[in-house]
Formats: C-alpha cells, sequence, structure tokens
C-alpha cells in the first residue's frame, strides 16, 4: 500500500514537472488575460444580461484582439523611439533623485535598487518583445484563456467554492471575501488608476507638443510606473513637461498642460476618485505597494509588476484572518 502511495505521488510530481514545463513559456500572457478578465468581469455580467454570456465574452475579446492589434502595430513602429525616451525619462529622474540630500545610506541604497528594476526591465523588454512571432503567440494565448475565463467564470467560481473542505467552510468563504476585497484594490483600483492616468499624460503631452507620440507613449509608460509607487505620482511628468514648454517660450500650452495635468493626472482623481474608491474597501498598503512592485519585476519581470502587489497583498490578508482566528480562539 505505501509502495503504491508513493507512486502515485511521484507519477503526480511528474505530471505537475510536465505541465508547468509546457505553461512556463506562455505564463506571461496568462497572467495577463487572468488580470484583464477579473478586471473586465463586472462590464463582462453586466452586457452577459443584456446579451448571453457568448455573446460578452465575444465582444470583449473582439475589443482586446483589437486593442492587442494596435499594441503589435505600434511595437513594430515606435518600440525603439518608445524605449530610448523611456530610458532618457529613467535616467533623468533618477539623476534628479541622487541630486537630493540624501542620506549616504538610502541614497546609494535606493539608487542600487532602481537600477536593477531599470535594467530587469529593459532585459525582458529586449528579449520578449522584440521577437514579432513569439508576441504573436502570446497574444492569440491571450485572447484564447481571456475568452475562456469570461466564458466558464461562473463555473469556475463554483468550482473554487466546492474545493473548500466542509469542516472549515466558513473560514474558505471569509478567506476568498477578503481575497476579493484585496484584488479589486490591487487591480481594479490601484492598478486600473494608474494606467488611465497614463493614458490621459500620455494625451496631454502629445496634443500640447511637447514631444512627439514616441516620447508621450514613453512618458506615459514613465506616468504609471510613478502612479505604483507611494507617494510618488504622475504629478512629477506633467510638471516636467509643463516646465519644458515655459522654457521653450510656449506659455499658452504650459499653462493649458499645467490645468490639463493637475484636474486629470494628479492631484484631481487623487482627490475626487481615490477617496471613494477608498471607502469601498480598496486600500493599499504603501509599503506593500512598494515591495511588491520592485521585489516582483526582480524576481518575475513584468509579470512581476502584477505577481509581486497580488502575492502579498493575498498574504497580508491570510495574515490578518489567522490573527483574527487566533483571537476567536
Amino acid at each position: 500500500m505505501k509502495t503504491e502511495h508513493a507512486v502515485w505521488i511521484a507519477v503526480s510530481f511528474v505530471i505537475l514537472f510536465i505541465v508547468w514545463k509546457t505553461l512556463e513559456p506562455l505564463i506571461t500572457p496568462i497572467i495577463f488575460a487572468l488580470t484583464v478578465a477579473y478586471i473586465l468581469h463586472p462590464l463582462h455580467e453586466r452586457l452577459a444580461r443584456k446579451l448571453d454570456t457568448n455573446k460578452s465574452a465575444i465582444l470583449l475579446s473582439a475589443l482586446m484582439t483589437l486593442l492587442l492589434i494596435g499594441f503589435i502595430f505600434g511595437m513594430v513602429l515606435w518600440f525603439r523611439d518608445v524605449t530610448r525616451s523611456l530610458v532618457i525619462y529613467i535616467n533623468e529622474a533618477l539623476n534628479w533623485f541622487l541630486s537630493l540630500n540624501l542620506p549616504p545610506d538610502i541614497g546609494q541604497s535606493a539608487a542600487i535598487l532602481i537600477e536593477r528594476v531599470s535594467e530587469k526591465m529593459s532585459e525582458y523588454i529586449l528579449n520578449y518583445t522584440l521577437s514579432i512571432p513569439k508576441l504573436l503567440l502570446q497574444a492569440i494565448v491571450f485572447i484564447a484563456v481571456f475568452y475562456g475565463i469570461l466564458v466558464h467564470s461562473r463555473a469556475l467560481s463554483e468550482e473554487l467554492y466546492a474545493l473548500l473542505p466542509e469542516e472549515r467552510r466558513d473560514l474558505g468563504i471569509e478567506l476568498i471575501e477578503k481575497a476579493k476585497y484585496t484584488l479589486n484594490a490591487i487591480l481594479r483600483t490601484w492598478l486600473m488608476l494608474s494606467i488611465f492616468k497614463g493614458f490621459l499624460l500620455t494625451l496631454g503631452f502629445y496634443v500640447f507638443g511637447v514631444t512627439n507620440l514616441s516620447g508621450a507613449i514613453a512618458a506615459g509608460i514613465f506616468c504609471i510606473i510613478l502612479e505604483l509607487l507611494p507617494v510618488i505620482g504622475g504629478w512629477i511628468v506633467w510638471i516636467a513637461g509643463a516646465i519644458y514648454l515655459f522654457t521653450q517660450g510656449n506659455i499658452f500650452a504650459g499653462i493649458m498642460l499645467s490645468v490639463y495635468g493637475a484636474i486629470l493626472i494628479s492631484p484631481g482623481p487623487d482627490i475626487t476618485i481615490r477617496p471613494k474608491l477608498v471607502a469601498e474597501g480598496a486600500k493599499i498598503n504603501p509599503a506593500l505597494a512598494l515591495v511588491g512592485i520592485f521585489g516582483g519585476i526582480m524576481g518575475f519581470g513584468i509579470k512581476g509588476l502584477i505577481i509581486g502587489p497580488v502575492a502579498l497583498g493575498l498574504l497580508l490578508t491570510l495574515l490578518e484572518e489567522w490573527k483574527e482566528q487566533k483571537k476567536k480562539g
């Protein structure tokens, strides 16, 4: 009996290893598909009530396909220029940060950390996104997983609850509900708001003539990165753009960009939109966000931007629930 048990364990490990090696090259599009499907699931539910589940999933998948085609097309046309501009922005920001009167140990540690993260992101981009065939394959996997999750979301949810052990079912349900709050805070609030601000900043930089389209896209990406960090935000980018316009003698455009940035990028949304989201339970621990972003990128590449904060957020949820259970006794 022990021999049979050991054989089944060995077979299970072999199967899991083969499955992992099969999915490993495609783990990035799978993670992003899971993330986007989770973010858009409320919209899918609303559309499904008016249409049906399949039609809603097809419609959203078609929209995502168009966005991916535009993204790949943009990668082909603007990748080098965007990357070059992004590196310039990061280096300028790093030089400004190091010019502050920080204690030597803190300044040196911060410089090493930022440099390593920058190198990791650049390495990931060069290794994975310059290969158009690989990018196309990842796009196909993304759409397939995205569609499958939307179509079977209800069945997947029921299956998750069915896996909970009966003796601790209440605890399992409570953990799942708290995990939902964490995921909503990180993905639907924090990440989506940052991406929205990055898009608006790209639009503003291009419309007000701060830079060309490639530079504006790079500025938007840089804005998203800064918005994901605690304390720092996208206001740094639009202020830098406005100062540039003023120094070039384009006073009107500088004033318009300042108004645009203050209202739509930062601090406008932080005063109007973010408090409402926070009131709904969407709080982000600043230390958790910082460690999750940098640790995730250094450990997993660009997908770590999602893996790191989400994993730490769920771990914090588990620890809080464990403390509550200990108090109950």
